[in-house]
């Protein structure tokens, strides 16, 4: 056991997205081995209501205390709040790292620019951080502190039941030649894909339930993201569950074979010359044999329903009894 605090707060912003998610799963499963955990939503000023998506997990408010014996755990994002911290113990959840520092993937003007706003939002330093604990949800994330000279410790995530209790076992026969897309992710390059493809059909994922987005993907054969992936995302994962076949960038987290474990030839450097060819002959290949290139994704589709022991593995190793 590497965290020994009788009391553990794990801070989270008052929002319904996968961040926060994974911050309740933390919580739920830290109860379950006994310990005591809690949800401390911020800014911590304010009263809050938990999220309806978040009330299936056990993980129940309370307040930011700062003593002896108390656990204190932020995602990067929320580092500036370790400086008023004095006698607790704090830890870093790094579920990012473009959101820690805004990288652009555009140019290292604008990734300057990014950090040094992210400064002055108050966020620590990396260099001011190195005694603290830092788990990384990614490998991304890990090779961004090893750089950095921060050890990290592996604490990852799971999706949720809407999702991993709605496998994919079908034959392709119920399967429509659809290309499902978040309008949130790799706008730019989307959007010059519709333009050279207008006869393919690109449905949006918006204004939907995680059912909903489990439903649109089932029918799919094809998901594209060409997104920073600033950490392990879950809608890649989500779509291989729904028995989509892969098709992202090699941006952030998609460089890393461990974050996202599909084969190369389904990951696109958008910056090649070929790239809008690529993949006009990769998706007509996709949708005219789709069986086979669905078998390229079981490997994934496994390690992803494997996730959730993972996950309980690695907090029973950090804080369990």
């Amino acid at each position: 056991m590497l965290i020994s605090e009788q009391k553990i707060i794990v801070c989270c912003p008052h929002a319904v997205t996968g961040g926060p998610e994974l911050l309740h799963q933390l919580v739920h499963e830290l109860r379950e081995l006994g310990r005591d955990a809690c949800i401390a939503y911020y800014p911590f000023d304010k009263k809050y209501t938990c999220p309806d998506a978040y009330k299936k997990y056990n993980a129940p408010q309370g307040k930011l205390i700062d003593e002896e014996g108390t656990f204190i755990l932020l995602p990067e994002v929320a580092t500036a709040f370790a400086r008023k911290i004095r006698k607790a113990k704090v830890g870093i959840w790094w579920l990012s790292v473009d959101y820690y520092f805004p990288v652009t993937h555009q140019s290292k003007l604008k990734d300057i620019y990014g950090r040094c706003m992210s400064l002055i939002r108050g966020r620590l330093p990396l260099r001011s951080m190195r005694g603290l604990v830092h788990f990384t949800q990614s490998a991304y994330a890990e090779d961004f502190l090893k750089k950095a000279g921060i050890h990290s410790v592996p604490l990852s995530d799971y999706l949720g039941q809407d999702h991993l209790l709605n496998v994919y076992n079908g034959d392709g026969s119920d399967k429509l030649d659809i290309i499902v897309f978040n309008p949130k992710k790799g706008q730019r390059q989307t959007k010059a894909l519709m333009e050279r493809y207008p006869n393919l059909r690109f449905l949006p994922i918006q204004n939907m339930t995680s059912i909903q987005v489990s439903q649109l993907l089932h029918k799919a054969k094809v998901y594209v993201d060409f997104g920073h992936h600033p950490g392990k995302d879950r809608p890649p994962r989500e779509a291989a569950i729904a028995g989509c076949c892969v098709v992202t960038g090699r941006k952030g987290a998609a460089k890393f074979h461990k974050d996202l474990p599909i084969p190369e030839k389904y990951k696109l450097d958008h910056n090649s010359l070929n790239y809008l060819d690529d993949f006009g002959l990769l998706v007509s290949s996709i949708f005219s044999d789709f069986n086979k290139h669905a078998t390229s994704f079981i490997p994934y589709r496994d390690d992803i329903l494997q996730e959730p022991q993972k996950f309980k593995s690695q907090v029973r190793y950090i804080f369990g009894y």
